[in-house]
């Protein structure tokens, strides 16, 4: 057997002491991974090395991959005796894949009464898997070899019992390829590898609950906090393509004001010709660059997962690019962004029932461009001095329509005129949630907290109507406009023409000529994007989802969607994200109180001052 030098045992118990991951090299290209403090390790020792196997192994925060040759006796003791000063007990959870197994049996190898709760967290997890492959099959074997067959054990079991040391053996069946041709079957890989890394965590969990003193308040702390190379570099490439490509900027109009006058001028019968700008990249050779991506390689499930959700939402994009101007583009864009689901269409439905007509109350005084300003900047000045790395500023320019957000920036048309009342509602809408949610990801160590994850607006305009309910400022006009959207997505996706849908808004819906044509723009541009509907929809989710009691907080750590809140809660239990700051019109009492009112649960309609 070959001894790993002392050096390395006493560089690996130092970096631990010190708190600091591990990535250590063993001999005959074995590898130590400790990410944090923990009290268990995987082990896989192989004579011929499962690169799939091994994958599902760097699932874990703590593990060894080695040739069966190498002595670990010395470095887990070593570990062993780190991971004391904090824990009473250690488990090591050895595995070893199965070939040619055709009977899919998983055998968890254990000690008579030792661990009940752990085992039985690693026999229910295990099983999920049956789901998909119906065969699988669970055995808890009690024994005292818990190592492959022809290899030596890690420890003798008397003397484990003596240290507080667990081994738990698993043989795992290599059900995710074929074992003579090794053709990886790829999907069912990705739900194999995710279903091993949560059983373990929470076999671990429940050990940790048990048989020591430490208050793990969820088993997805015991996840990896630290994010590797590959990782960043994937989600680097994935942003740098995603911000590269201006997918927004590249399907909407630029002449969208001056077609306004013209459509006017022809009584608005004479259908609008759009121009856009150029399209400056290849999409062909975006996908290239997108696929060269080695997602594959990130070993964290959630990551990957979010990552890979990107990747196929960027790829759509990129196909909408090829087919603008082209009826594709609406059929990709509907396998985008989504069918209009009923409820939301009902809901809609129901705003303008309530609200047929526009609200025409003005305040006594209006805001101009440089008066608004004025306000917005204050709250700027406020969130600079939590974030003085990035610049928070705003602009007033004439190349923007009315008011919005570009990263850290407030943008502000030269033209704008607006309530009073609608003044703090449009900042909490804009900076304390757009730049807020910008500003709070730019923090995260993963890109896409702030380049925004696949599907990321519908929560974001749904934060954000919230943010203007709350400070009392929503309206009657605002919630239109998101019904209206609604209302032009359906009839444009049911086959009616722009002129079609804009009388339907006019003459059935009350919205005024001009209001109707900006809704059917956004509508129709590029050949027909049904995103505008998805608006309503994130309001809708997210309050159904504060009034089953979702933590309000954390949706402010960056930019997602409601369906990603699971991944997010995981990556901030793990401590890979940093707590978010939070907008501080929450702390006024009067949000508090419309706060509980969305929590015991309330009609949109009834959100209207």
């Amino acid at each position: 057997m070959q001894r790993i030098e002392s050096q390395i045992v006493d560089r690996v118990c130092e970096t631990v002491s010190n708190g600091q991951p591990v990535n250590e090299m063993l001999p005959n290209n074995g590898i130590l991974h400790i990410d944090k403090v923990l009290p268990f390790i995987c082990v896989y020792r192989y004579n011929e090395v499962d690169v799939y196997f091994s994958r599902v192994i760097k699932t874990q925060a703590s593990y060894i991959i080695v040739n069966k040759d190498v002595d670990l006796t010395h470095i887990l003791e070593a570990v062993r005796l780190i991971m004391s000063k904090r824990f009473e007990t250690f488990l090591i959870l050895e595995c070893w894949p199965v070939l040619n197994d055709t009977s899919a049996k998983f055998h968890i190898l254990c000690p008579d009464e030792k661990a009940p709760s752990t085992v039985k967290a690693l026999k229910s997890g295990f099983e999920q898997l049956q789901e998909t492959y119906p065969n699988i099959k669970v055995k808890t074997n009690v024994t005292s070899r818990r190592h492959p067959d022809g290899f030596q054990p890690l420890f003798d079991v008397g003397e484990s019992k003596k240290t507080g040391t667990l081994v738990i053996g698993l043989a795992i069946p290599t059900l995710y390829k074929n074992d003579q041709t090794e053709e990886l079957y790829a999907l069912f890989f990705r739900e194999f590898y995710s279903v091993f890394s949560e059983t373990i965590k929470r076999a671990v969990y429940e050990f940790i609950r048990i048989q020591t003193t430490d208050d793990f308040e969820n088993f997805l702390m015991l996840g990896k906090t630290n994010i590797d190379e590959v990782t960043l570099r994937a989600d680097d490439e994935l942003a740098q393509i995603s911000s590269g490509m201006s997918f927004l900027l590249r399907t909407t109009p630029v002449n969208s004001n001056e077609e306004w006058i013209n459509f006017k001028k022809n009584n608005f019968k004479k259908l609008p010709a759009f121009k856009y700008r150029l399209i400056a990249l290849d999409p062909e050779q975006e996908k290239r660059k997108l696929y060269n991506i080695p997602i594959d390689e990130v070993n964290d499930p959630t990551i990957a997962f979010i990552l890979r959700g990107k990747r196929l939402e960027i790829e759509k994009q990129l196909t909408m690019l090829e087919e603008r101007g082209t009826k594709n583009f609406r059929f990709v864009g509907e396998s985008l962004y989504g069918v209009i689901k009923k409820n939301v269409l009902e809901e809609a439905k129901l705003i303008l029932k309530k609200y047929p007509k526009r609200e025409e109350k003005k305040s006594k005084k209006r805001f101009n461009c440089h008066e608004f300003a004025s306000h917005a900047q204050k709250e700027l000045d406020y969130y600079n001095t939590k974030f003085p790395d990035l610049n928070l500023a705003l602009e007033i320019r004439n190349d923007v329509a009315g008011i919005m957000v570009s990263k850290s920036k407030l943008l502000i048309n030269d033209e704008v005129n607006l309530d009073e009342d609608r003044c703090d509602a449009l900042i909490q809408h804009e900076v304390a949630t757009h730049i807020l949610t910008y500003c709070n990801g730019k923090r995260q160590p993963l890109k896409q907290m702030y380049e925004g994850f696949e599907g990321y607006d519908q929560l974001q305009e749904g934060l954000a109507v919230v943010a203007e309910y709350l400070v009392g400022g929503l309206t009657i006009n605002r919630l239109r406009l998101l019904a209206g959207r609604v209302i032009a997505v359906e009839s444009m996706v049911n086959g009616a023409t722009f002129i079609m849908t804009f009388d339907l808004l006019v003459k059935n819906y009350g919205f005024s000529n001009r209001i109707a044509y900006y809704i059917s723009m956004r509508v129709y541009r590029g050949g027909g994007l049904t995103k505008d509907a998805v608006y309503l929809a994130g309001l809708i989710d997210l309050m159904k989802y504060l009034k089953n009691g979702g933590n309000l907080e954390n949706l402010y750590t960056g930019k997602f969607n409601i369906t990603h809140i699971d991944l997010i809660n995981e990556l901030l239990y793990r401590d890979v994200l940093k707590q978010p700051e939070l907008p501080r019109f929450l702390e006024r009492k009067s949000v508090q109180k419309r706060l509980k009112k969305l929590r015991k649960g309330i009609d949109i309609t009834d959100m209207v001052n």
